[in-house]
C-alpha cells in the first residue's frame, strides 16, 4: 500500500511538472513568433527606405495576427531616413486557465529602420 501511494504522489509530481514546463514552452513560442514578425517588419521597412505603404502593410500584418505595430520617424538628416519600431505582444501563459485564471503579459520589442 505504501508503494503505491508513493507511485501515485510521483505520478502527481511529474504529471504538474510536465504542465509547467508546457507552458512555458509555449510562452517561448509566442516570443519567437513576435521576434521573427518584428525582424520581418524591420526589414521590410528598412529595404522600402520607409515607404508608408510598405508601413502601411506592416502595420495591418501586425493586427492581423494580434500584435500593435507602431512606427514613428526619427530622421535626422535626410540622407538618412531612420524610423524607430515598436511591437506590443501579449504572451499567454496557459496553467492559469487551469485554474479558471487568464494571465496575459504584456511585452515591447523597440527597434531602429535605419
Amino acid at each position: 500500500m505504501r508503494i503505491a501511494i508513493e507511485v501515485f504522489a510521483m505520478i502527481i509530481t511529474i504529471t504538474l511538472g510536465c504542465l509547467v514546463f508546457a507552458s512555458m514552452i509555449h510562452g517561448n513560442n509566442q516570443i519567437g513568433a513576435a521576434r521573427d514578425f518584428f525582424q520581418v517588419a524591420v526589414n521590410r521597412i528598412e529595404d522600402s527606405d520607409g515607404n508608408a505603404q510598405v508601413i502601411s502593410q506592416c502595420v495591418s500584418e501586425a493586427k492581423k495576427n494580434g500584435y500593435l505595430l507602431s512606427v514613428k520617424d526619427v530622421t535626422v538628416y535626410e540622407e538618412n531616413p531612420s524610423k524607430v519600431v515598436f511591437l506590443e505582444y501579449e504572451v499567454e501563459f496557459p496553467i492559469y486557465r487551469l485554474f479558471g485564471e487568464d494571465y496575459k503579459k504584456k511585452a515591447v520589442i523597440q527597434g531602429y529602420a535605419r
